[in-house]
């Protein structure tokens, strides 16, 4: 016979061992987004770019002849979202670095670039930005995104750059023309984090939005869904182009359940508890 001394400690074992796999858990960035948000992942949500970047996003043809893309175009954006920690993981998959102009090209582009006219400053600099807007849903047309709600990424103009990483900083949003020249006022409990300055060893633009579904309860619900857009670009690199997506919906992050091992755990659980307070009522 098991002594109950042992089935409490059983319990204890199966509930631990429960709890620690409800939810999804944090995204450990890298900087590759493809491999970072698995696109087989029930809990990653893959929105995808127009097709074709080459016919979009005018390049210097020495980039195209070799096989280089510009950091500008975007394939896909990922997103995931933890409800433990209310956190928005976000990821800009890009053909080559993002926000470099030449894209993984070297210095023979680069001089090419100058005398042409054009400026790639590193690390985001000058008035490079990559920015993702967010808006939450239409109280009139639920097939249209509603108004802005906020935007995240690094400002064009750099008297709006915040505290983070190449000036990262998640803002209100105030229509000046584009969303990467409309950053508003910093929304101090929502600052998430920029994990790398894009390279050839961190390629790609992951962050995160803390505390995602209080910034506007009433229109912005991850389990409802929500609507995402992208820039990429700069004024002062021609010839190369920039990338302005139209707003596009991201399906419902719906309630994170447990895995069938959790479930089956849980189930060990209550069974061996109703057993155990059936034979505490059989000894009395």
């Amino acid at each position: 016979m098991v002594s109950r001394n042992a089935l409490r400690w059983t319990l204890a074992t199966l509930a631990l061992l429960g709890a620690s796999s409800v939810s999804a858990g944090p995204i450990n960035f890298t900087g590759f987004v493809e491999n970072d948000f698995n696109s087989e992942d029930d809990s990653v949500k893959v929105i995808q770019g127009a097709p074709d970047p080459l016919n979009r996003i005018v390049q210097m043809p020495e980039m195209t002849a070799q096989g280089i893309i510009n950091g500008y175009a975007l394939k896909d954006m990922r997103l995931s979202y933890d409800y433990q920690s209310d956190r928005l993981y976000v990821g800009l998959n890009t053909y080559s670095i993002a926000g470099n102009a030449i894209g993984n090209g070297g210095a023979d582009l680069a001089n090419r670039l100058n005398q042409l006219g054009g400026v790639d400053p590193a690390n985001l600099g000058g008035n490079k930005s990559i920015t993702v807007g967010i808006a939450g849903k239409n109280l009139n047309d639920s097939l249209k995104p509603g108004s802005t709600v906020l935007l995240a990424g690094v400002p064009a103009d750099k008297a709006y750059a915040g505290s983070g990483l190449n000036g990262f900083t998640v803002t209100s949003y105030v229509n000046r023309g584009g969303i990467q020249n409309s950053y508003g006022s910093q929304l101090p409990n929502h600052q998430g984090t920029l994990a790398f300055s894009p390279s050839a060893a961190h390629p790609g633009f992951e962050f995160t939005i803390e505390n995602f579904s209080k910034i506007s309860p009433n229109l912005l619900d991850p389990a409802q869904g929500f609507w995402i857009r992208a820039y990429l670009g700069s004024p002062n690199d021609n010839p190369i182009g920039e990338e302005s997506t139209a707003y596009m919906f991201v399906p419902s992050f719906g309630p994170q359940v447990p895995e069938p091992a959790t479930l089956l755990s849980w189930t060990v659980v209550a069974a061996a508890a109703g057993a155990l307070r059936l034979r505490r009522r059989r000894v009395a």
